[in-house]
């Protein structure tokens, strides 16, 4: 788990030519390729050879401890630039589902037919590799969720129209590190025969809109994060889990039978004040172009919005990145389940 987030940086870069202008944000290969790759997508990224071994030692507890060190390790769990230095997560939470779990099947039809179930990942895994696939009982997905320091969602609280600095170097070098950290564990995993595979790396993985569905993903990490217990939604679309709903989530399929270790909540906006009492909404006033209220999140006002920060993070922020996390952060649920 000692892996140089500056190396992977490097390693991943979009070229030589745009590193060598990486002084002016606006040509950040790093920035550009997160944006990119979210847009058009990135394409099927190799998965780690897949090595013989009997898988013994890997179950709930070692994932736990895994996720846990790469958090605690604070060579990688860092801000770059002006805040050079700064922890970007202040904890993590992990949590399992099986991937026979009839409500993963369930979101073909509350996400949509294009959502990739586990079995359907773990079959892209399988022919990468060249073995056979497990069946589905023997197929788990492990879901986490690293909350970001306190000094991230402080500055972040204050703003009132443009993203915080702090918050957007957060967003991009968050993600940054919670790809690095995928990438460390699928291929220990590998390392050790376990077939693994993260759904961000396959083929069609990119956020597009589609008919009467709007913006979205074939796997959703949050839809994960709540069927493995972990919390529930808020009116805005943000996962909120006990530590709140500023973070970054993240999740992979493992060839390792894994059931819930947490109990589920009995509704998708269980933590969600305003769901539980109809008296809150903040996160709606917090809103700078009214995409929140109380008849949910307007994808479209909300995606546009966040774009048009790219240009205010690569002239105020010095970083670029899309974003905006106003209504994740100064609200009651943005660093605890206020339910």
């Amino acid at each position: 788990m000692g892996c140089d987030r500056r190396k992977f940086i490097t390693a991943t870069a979009v070229g030589a030519g745009a590193a060598a202008l990486s002084g002016c944000a606006a040509f950040d290969p790093v920035g550009w390729q997160s944006m990119i790759g979210d847009a058009i997508g990135t394409g099927a990224k190799p998965l780690p050879p897949l090595k013989k071994g009997d898988g013994s030692g890997i179950d709930q507890k070692w994932f736990k401890e895994f996720v846990a060190g790469f958090v605690k390790d604070d060579r990688v769990n860092n801000l770059s630039g002006d805040f050079e230095g700064e922890a970007i997560f202040r904890d993590s939470l992990v949590g399992f589902v099986s991937g026979a779990d009839p409500l993963l099947a369930e979101y073909k039809k509350i996400i949509g037919p294009f959502h990739h179930t586990p079995d359907e990942a773990m079959a892209w895994a399988a022919a990468e590799q060249g073995v056979k696939k497990p069946p589905v009982k023997q197929i788990g997905v492990v879901s986490f969720v690293l909350p970001l320091v306190d000094e991230i969602v402080s500055d972040n609280s204050n703003q009132e129209r443009w993203t915080s600095a702090r918050w957007a170097h957060g967003r991009l070098y968050g993600e940054v590190f919670c790809q690095q950290l995928v990438a460390s564990m699928l291929s220990e995993l590998a390392d050790r025969g376990i077939l693994a595979v993260a759904p961000d790396l396959m083929p069609d993985f990119r956020k597009r809109r589609y008919p009467d569905v709007g913006w979205a993903s074939p796997w959703s990490h949050r839809h994960m994060a709540f069927a493995a217990g972990l919390g529930s939604f808020g009116m805005n679309d943000f996962f909120i889990s006990e530590m709140g709903s500023a973070h970054r989530c993240g999740s992979l399929v493992v060839g390792v039978p894994l059931e819930p270790d947490r109990e589920r909540h009995p509704h998708h906006r269980h933590n969600c004040l305003h769901h539980q009492t109809g008296g809150c909404l903040v996160c709606a006033k917090r809103c700078p172009v009214g995409a929140n209220s109380a008849k949910g999140h307007n994808k479209d006002k909300c995606s546009r919005n966040v774009m048009n920060n790219v240009p205010h993070n690569q002239l105020a922020n010095n970083v670029n990145i899309y974003g905006c996390g106003l209504c994740a952060t100064g609200t009651p649920c943005a660093q605890e389940a206020p339910v």
